[in-house]
């Protein structure tokens, strides 16, 4: 159910957002003359105020559900359910709703734990949660698995060779998520100050309402005053760098290119060339982005709609089948999302932490992408 309420029952009041957004940016649009300062209004200052507000009805239903869970007394007794499992990864029982929920988003499963009364075992839930297969990954698995995975079938066609590699994908994710979190409970967060799992079950009950609403509503609140803010400036930085200099339409001649062209000798060990390299620094955004971007550089338009024409023309490019599932492991292990980024930083009040995560999991995911193409 809450894997429904974040994937499924919030998406009509997610796309009403983008609506609105683009409904006003049309309006505006149609009153400003064409130039940078319209491009700047429309796809810096209106996206980058999509790029958080399309989360609200995400974090809206995690914390009315998951309050649901808990004022019901039910969430108690999964937390003692999972407690003992978990505890050998250095995590708790209330780590499971976070760790389920980030297959949805990492964004709400950050939230969710704020149940977690340990700081050191919140703090390492914080850490597996960006880990997790999340549905931004999705679109690149979905076009990756398209071009370089053969769509081979066994059992009289009941399984097929791109679903297990999906489910290898989601595996890798859950697997590295745990090692690093009983890696660190057992070295440097061993003595980190930490509370004993004490949990008293309530008697079940119908929860009120009204508390659960305002308690919701205070969520979306906060997200949007706080991780809010910092989504919206690096939105505004990402999308500089893909304007200028030579304006719309020509990201292959950007700044943002450029700096593709520049980190090319990095993507080379894995097989890769700068068109990669400018698709995972604009996917910094949001994943789903690396999509679009393959697409503007291969000339293919509506990518996103269009997967199949931009996986035949990934195959014609030339790349091998290694390259590719490089960039597949990359992607499951690399922390590309901002948003996720500036919430980890808001929730755990340390910008320290957060870029040392950041570049942890990213060169992380570059050796062992690395070990993949060496080795296949």
């Amino acid at each position: 159910v809450l894997l429904q309420a974040i994937f499924t029952w919030s998406v009509p009041f997610m796309d009403a957002v983008e609506w609105s957004i683009e409904l006003i940016g049309g309006q505006v649009s149609s009153v400003l003359n064409e130039g940078v300062f319209r491009d700047f209004v429309i796809d810096a200052l209106f996206g980058g105020i999509g790029s958080f507000l399309v989360f609200v009805p995400q974090i809206f239903f995690l914390t009315f559900i998951v309050g649901l869970l808990e004022d019901s007394g039910y969430l108690a007794r999964a937390a003692v359910i999972c407690h003992k499992p978990l505890k050998q990864f250095g995590l708790s029982g209330k780590s499971f709703i976070p760790l389920l929920t980030g297959h949805a988003c990492a964004i709400p499963a950050i939230y969710a734990s704020r149940t977690i009364a340990s700081p050191k075992r919140r703090l390492l839930t914080i850490l597996a949660v960006p880990l997790m297969g999340c549905s931004a990954r999705l679109p690149v698995y979905a076009l990756l698995i398209a071009a370089f995975i053969p769509a081979n079938s066994y059992f009289g066609g009941f399984i097929g060779l791109q679903g297990i590699v999906f489910f290898l994908l989601y595996f890798a994710g859950i697997f590295v998520a745990l090692l690093v979190t009983s890696i660190l409970s057992r070295t440097i967060y061993k003595h980190k100050n930490d509370t004993p799992f004490i949990l008293e079950l309530p008697a079940y009950r119908i929860p009120h309402w009204r508390p659960l609403l305002k308690r919701s509503l205070n969520s979306c609140r906060q997200f949007i005053t706080k991780a809010g803010f910092v989504i919206f400036n690096v939105t505004v930085i990402v999308w500089v760098l893909g304007y200028f200099p030579h304006g719309s339409g020509q990201l292959e001649s950007s700044w943002l290119a450029n700096l593709g062209h520049i980190i090319e000798p990095v993507m080379q060990p894995l097989g890769l060339d700068w068109k990669y390299g400018v698709a995972i620094l604009s996917s910094f955004l949001a994943r789903e982005v690396f999509v679009g971007t393959l697409g503007t550089l291969f000339g293919i338009e509506g990518a996103e709609e269009n997967v199949a024409g931009l996986a035949e023309k990934i195959q014609s490019s030339g790349l091998s089948v290694g390259a590719g599932v490089s960039l597949l492991i990359f992607y499951a292990i690399a922390l590309q999302c901002v948003s996720t980024l500036a919430l980890i930083r808001k929730e755990l009040r340390s910008t320290k932490l957060a870029i040392v995560l950041f570049l942890s999991y990213g060169l992380l995911a570059y050796v062992l992408a690395w070990l993949a193409y060496q080795v296949i």
